[in-house]
């Protein structure tokens, strides 16, 4: 599984060297301003293409803000859904978001869509970002979960609000 904290070594196709400033899992310890180093999408789009590449079954995965702009994402979609498919997963963890809050049975986690021929999962990473993921109808939804809320863990301070807000003006939004 992707480790953010600990990237794989240096080789042509290694993460950037910014991905090993990014804050560790919840319960870790916690970088000091020295060490701590901007995230930038590129590296964002790294960390999910080894997501996608290490974890069976999924196609693709995207993080997205909470007012439906494209943050980053996987490779193997033609990047003009990458905006489209934002829009949709911030809507639909929106709606979820205030569902979950009607009945008062806490925060959204996960919601899961089920579709003929694979599935659409959306965690939340923090208060102003998303992750969406599509995987195959076969894939084992246990384990996409799991390492989905490890990335979702681990991608949780590194898009604080002020990085999501700076991800969106570099990005030209």
């Amino acid at each position: 599984m992707t480790d953010l904290t600990h990237p794989a070594p240096a080789s042509p196709t290694a993460a950037p060297s910014s991905i090993a400033g990014m804050p560790p899992a919840a319960g870790t310890a916690r970088p000091t301003a020295e060490t701590q180093v901007m995230v930038s999408s590129t590296d964002l789009d790294f960390v999910l293409n080894r997501f996608v590449d290490e974890t069976v079954g999924v196609r693709f995965a995207q993080t997205v803000s909470a007012d439906g702009m494209h943050l980053a994402a996987s490779g193997g979609v033609d990047s003009a859904r990458h905006d489209t498919f934002a829009a949709i997963a911030s809507g639909l963890a929106s709606l979820t978001d205030s569902s979950v809050e009607l009945f008062g049975i806490g925060s959204m986690q996960r919601q899961i869509i089920e579709a003929s021929n694979g599935w659409i999962l959306l965690s939340r990473v923090s208060a102003t970002a998303s992750l969406g993921v599509v995987a195959d109808r076969n894939s084992d939804l246990g384990l996409v979960g799991y390492e989905m809320t490890r990335l979702s863990r681990q991608l949780g301070e590194a898009l604080s609000p002020d990085v999501v807000d700076r991800l969106k003006g570099t990005l030209g939004l």
